[in-house]
């Protein structure tokens, strides 16, 4: 038989787990918010965590053109995504790289995101730069 006792702590034992296991997801991740420059540019660069990941997410507009370009010592899981309600569409995903470039014509104006995940057991570096690529 539970006592009140006994059934305070186990629940209070579960709410600390679940807080200890929400604080280490949300260390592994790392939001940043991409904001061009002056210039029409964005440099970045970041450690993520082993296990983590990177966004770099903002809004663009229809039209625009993208160049980006990646660097990282360690081989990354890259990929340019965006949100349409609960579906997830990825115009660019590519699996294991250490550096890719190219370049990303925005469909339509929202938000959009450049994402890494680090699945190595330790820290990777990557060096992120994006711009508008010049109008012809």
């Amino acid at each position: 038989m539970i006592t009140s006792t006994k059934l305070s702590l186990t629940l209070a034992n579960i709410a600390i787990a679940i807080v200890c296991v929400t604080a280490s997801n949300q260390a592994a991740a790392s939001l940043v918010a991409l904001k061009m420059d002056e210039h029409g540019r964005f440099q970045h660069q970041a450690d993520i965590k082993a296990g983590g990941i990177l966004e770099v997410c903002g809004k663009l507009a229809a039209g625009q053109k993208i160049d980006w370009q990646f660097s990282s010592p360690k081989a990354l899981d890259f990929n340019i995504h965006f949100h349409e309600g609960e579906k997830v569409s990825l115009p660019v995903q590519q699996k294991a790289r250490k550096e890719s470039a190219g370049q990303f014509a925005v469909p339509k104006e929202q938000d959009y995101c450049w994402m890494w995940s680090n699945k190595s057991k330790s820290i990777a570096n990557v060096i992120l730069q994006l711009s508008h690529a010049p109008s012809k």
